[in-house]
């Protein structure tokens, strides 16, 4: 792992470089791989941090954040026992978020953490940058373990589907793997309001409302065992939630 451009700028004021988003929901089994390839990966970087899990439900999961940040002071655990919905999930944490860039990310690290760091070091290089999102897309991205083909296909309609609702111009929508600058991220948050999956469409697609500049990038990619996307539950809660979403936009037009 290749060492950030500079450390001396990271620490000129009390703002932490990075707010990390991590939704949790039932991942008791994840969660203390996850952060302690985390907090290996900070110590290498020496990126000042801010680390927010956001636990929805009532499981393992709760009684393992809470030991997380009492051992670690960058760790600011959320905790919603009644929230469904990975959008609810990082609104929240957002919401709480304070670094200069904010990010989101799978617990499952499905984009591992040497990718993670090539898209922060991108967005400090580019000031003219507001949002950078990882796409699986992407000519240069690499696909180390793939989705199944039923789970490609399915991909490709739905993306297909949002270009002609005009709802994006963007290849990959769906990638858990998304930095805003914090002025960014405080605004198009604000405005959502979708807590499932068909979050990343709606505060994409209101980000480019609101002019800011957004840039997809080449990830290395693993499809995560044990996924909490059901194709048919939150599939069609998903579509409905974007038709929902086109309606709106018509109405605000009309």
């Amino acid at each position: 792992m290749k060492p950030p451009l500079s450390t001396t700028s990271y620490y000129s004021d009390q703002q932490p470089l990075l707010s990390i988003i991590i939704p949790a929901r039932y991942e008791a089994e994840r969660l203390p791989r996850t952060f302690h390839l985390l907090e290996n990966f900070l110590e290498k970087t020496l990126y000042s941090a801010q680390i927010i899990p956001v636990v929805q439900g009532n499981d393992e999961s709760v009684s393992i954040v809470r030991d997380l940040a009492a051992r670690d002071h960058r760790v600011h655990p959320l905790f919603d026992p009644h929230g469904k919905g990975k959008g609810r999930a990082v609104r929240q944490g957002v919401a709480a978020a304070e670094g200069k860039i904010i990010l989101f990310m799978d617990t499952d690290l499905s984009v591992p953490l040497d990718s993670l760091q090539r898209l922060i070091e991108q967005l400090l290089e580019t000031p003219s940058l507001d949002i950078l999102i990882g796409s699986r897309r992407h000519p240069q991205s690499r696909i180390l373990i793939p989705q199944t083909i039923i789970r490609r296909l399915l991909s490709k309609i739905f993306n297909l589907l949002l270009k002609k609702l005009e709802l994006t111009t963007l290849s990959d929508t769906q990638c858990g793997c998304k930095l805003f600058r914090y002025e960014a991220a405080k605004k198009v948050f604000a405005q959502t309001s979708i807590d499932g999956f068909g979050f990343d469409v709606e505060l994409l697609f209101l980000a480019n409302s609101l002019h800011y500049k957004i840039k997809e990038a080449p990830i290395d990619w693993s499809n995560g065992k044990n996924s909490h996307f059901s194709i048919f539950r939150d599939g069609i809660k998903t579509l409905y939630d974007i038709w929902m979403l086109k309606k709106r936009i018509k109405e605000k037009i009309k």
